[in-house]
C-alpha cells in the first residue's frame, strides 16, 4: 500500500510539473508577444519620427551665423521641415556632417526628406538675398501694404485687393461671414523678416506670407480653439487688440484676462484701437475723442458689444501666447500711466480715480 501511494503522489507530481512547465511556457510565449509587439510599435513610432511632416508649401527661414545643430533643429521644427529635433539631430550625425551646416536664407518646398534637407544644409543658401522686408508686430494690413510698395515689391492697391478678396487655399482662412471684414488676411500675416525676389508679385508674396502663418502660427491657435469658448478666429481677434493697446510684454497676458473678463460678463471691450481700425488709421495714436467713439463701424467696441468681425492688426507670437493662456486675474479696466505701463481697476470708480492720476 505504501508503494502504491508513493507512485500515486510521484504521478500527481509528475502532472504537477508539466502544467507548471506549460504555464510557464505559455507566459514566456506571452512575453515573447508582447515584447514583439513592443518594439513593432516602437519601430514604426521612431520610423514616423524620421518621417518629413504632410505639411506642403513653400516656406522661407534663416539659419543665423553660430547656429549650432540645436538651433538648426529648432528653426526646422517651426517651419515644419522636420517632425522631431532630436530625430533630426540623429539623423545628421550618422549621415551627415552637421558641423558643415552653413547659415543663411533657404526657400524650401515642403514635404522635404531629411536626406535632401541635409544635403541643402551643407551646401548653404540657395536662394539670392533678395529684398529684406521686416513687418513689425502689430502692423495693420495697410501698413504691410504700403512697406512692401516702399520696397519696389508689387503694388500696394493690388495688394489691398487680393487681402481682402483673394482666394487662398489654407485651412485657417476657411471662415464663412467675411462680408464685414475690412481685410480677410488681417491679422494672418505673421510679424517677421523676409526676403524677397524682386520680381515677386503680391500673390507669391502674399503666400510666403501665408506659409509662414501656417508653419509658426497655425497649429497653436488650432489646439488652443474652443477650449476656452472662443474658437480661433476670436483668439487671433483678441490678439490684435491686445497687441496694439499693450506696450511692455510682461503685460499683455492682464490685459488679455481684462478683455476676456468683459467678453464674459457681456461687457464693451471699449478699446481705442478698435475705433482707430474704424476709422481707416495706418498709425494710432495714444487717444481718441468722443466724437470718434460714437462712429458707426462694427470696428467699433464702445459702440457695439462683442469682437469686431475680425483683426485689426497682425500680431506676434507673444500676444498670440498671451490670449491663449491669459492672466487669471478680475480686472475690468486699465489706464495708460504714461511710461508703457498701465493701472489695472477692478471697478468703474477705481477706474475714474486711475484717469485723474494718470491723464491729467
Amino acid at each position: 500500500m505504501r508503494s502504491n501511494k508513493v507512485v500515486a503522489q510521484s504521478s500527481r507530481s509528475s502532472r504537477s510539473r508539466n502544467n507548471n512547465n506549460k504555464k510557464n511556457s505559455n507566459i514566456k510565449i506571452a512575453l515573447i508577444f508582447i515584447l514583439l509587439f513592443v518594439i513593432v510599435i516602437g519601430g514604426i513610432n521612431i520610423g514616423n519620427s524620421f518621417a518629413s511632416p504632410k505639411i506642403k508649401g513653400e516656406v522661407i527661414f534663416t539659419i543665423d551665423k553660430g547656429s549650432g545643430l540645436s538651433q538648426i533643429s529648432s528653426v526646422l521644427k517651426e517651419n515644419n521641415l522636420i517632425k522631431s529635433t532630436n530625430s533630426f539631430k540623429i539623423y545628421s550625425k550618422l549621415f551627415s556632417d552637421s558641423t558643415k551646416f552653413k547659415a543663411g536664407q533657404y526657400k524650401i518646398s515642403r514635404p522635404i526628406s531629411m536626406k535632401d534637407l541635409t544635403n541643402l544644409l551643407n551646401k548653404g543658401s540657395n536662394i539670392d538675398v533678395g529684398v529684406k522686408v521686416t513687418i513689425p508686430e502689430g502692423f495693420v494690413i495697410t501698413q504691410v501694404a504700403t512697406l512692401l510698395e516702399s520696397k519696389g515689391l508689387g503694388n500696394k492697391s493690388e495688394f489691398l485687393n487680393l487681402a481682402k478678396e483673394g482666394n487662398f487655399d489654407y485651412e485657417f482662412l476657411n471662415f464663412k461671414d467675411t462680408l464685414a471684414m475690412k481685410y480677410k488676411l488681417e491679422g494672418f500675416i505673421y510679424p517677421d523678416t523676409y526676403y524677397f525676389y524682386p520680381d515677386s508679385t503680391s500673390e507669391d508674396i502674399i503666400k510666403v506670407l501665408l506659409n509662414t502663418f501656417e508653419s509658426k502660427v497655425w497649429d497653436k491657435l488650432k489646439t488652443a480653439s474652443n477650449k476656452n469658448g472662443y474658437d480661433y478666429l476670436q483668439l487671433l481677434t483678441i490678439a490684435s487688440i491686445v497687441e496694439k493697446e499693450a506696450i511692455v510684454d510682461n503685460e499683455r497676458t492682464k490685459i488679455a484676462g481684462v478683455f476676456l473678463n468683459r467678453l464674459n460678463i457681456d461687457m464693451k471691450l471699449q478699446s481705442c484701437a478698435t475705433v482707430q481700425y474704424a476709422l481707416n488709421k495706418e498709425k494710432f495714436s495714444k487717444v481718441v475723442t468722443i466724437a470718434e467713439t460714437k462712429i458707426a463701424s462694427p470696428y467699433n467696441t464702445y459702440r457695439y458689444p462683442g469682437l469686431p468681425p475680425g483683426p485689426i492688426s497682425n500680431p506676434g507670437m507673444k500676444s498670440i501666447e498671451a490670449t491663449i493662456k491669459p492672466d487669471s486675474n478680475k480686472y475690468l479696466y486699465f489706464v495708460a500711466k504714461g511710461d508703457g505701463t498701465h493701472y489695472f481697476s477692478l471697478t468703474y470708480e477705481e477706474h475714474l480715480k486711475a484717469i485723474q492720476k494718470y491723464q491729467k
